[in-house]
């Protein structure tokens, strides 16, 4: 077998992975609901740099008569794998943008809130906020019997994050004396 077919079937294989790599990102920005951060953007560009190395290194070892038709192949493969990469990158912003916390998307949608939830503890610090504080910017805490033996607040963030998600999730406030939040935890049922 030459050189210039090992290199070029070589080539192939890894468009193969290279696109196994991307609807498999796909699916997990989905069900992980990734956001933008360096990790994932790096995670992202680093099969699509490597396929452009790999296919720069194809087409050295390409036979000239093969060179114009070989050049229309890697055209058409870097249009598809650069289209794969923006489809993940739109994903992720699209996720970034859910996850942002409002009251009023906290209010209207109830499933939503598991998107919501992380960023309401990081951004909105609610240890030593009030009871009306936490109500004005959560509403009213879900009536519910779950976790009634942990005296403590709770709302309803909606089904569980992940792959497949067969219990709900919700945001557990606990209060002191003083009626001032000390502890907040997200519990599965």
């Amino acid at each position: 077998m030459r050189l210039s077919r090992m290199v070029n079937l070589a080539f192939y294989l890894y468009v193969l992975v290279f696109m196994l790599i991307y609807f498999i990102a796909i699916l997990y920005i989905n069900i992980a609901r990734v956001s933008i951060s360096a990790a994932s953007v790096a995670a992202l560009l680093l099969p699509f740099a490597v396929l452009l190395v790999v296919q720069g290194i194809s087409s050295k070892y390409t036979d000239r008569h093969e060179n114009k038709e070989r050049k229309t192949i890697f055209r058409i493969i870097t249009s598809v794998g650069f289209l794969l990469l923006l489809a993940c990158l739109v994903l992720l912003g699209v996720n970034e943008s859910k996850s942002r916390f409002s009251t009023e998307r906290w209010l209207k949608d109830h499933e939503e809130r598991t998107d919501m939830v992380d960023d309401l503890l990081k951004e909105r610090r609610l240890i030593g906020k009030t009871e009306k504080e936490v109500i004005a910017l959560l509403g009213p805490p879900t009536d519910t019997e779950y976790f009634s033996a942990e005296d403590a607040i709770v709302y309803y963030l909606g089904a569980e994050r992940g792959f497949i998600s067969i219990d709900s999730e919700w945001l557990l406030l606990w209060y002191d004396d003083s009626d001032k939040v000390v502890k907040h935890e997200v519990w599965t049922d």
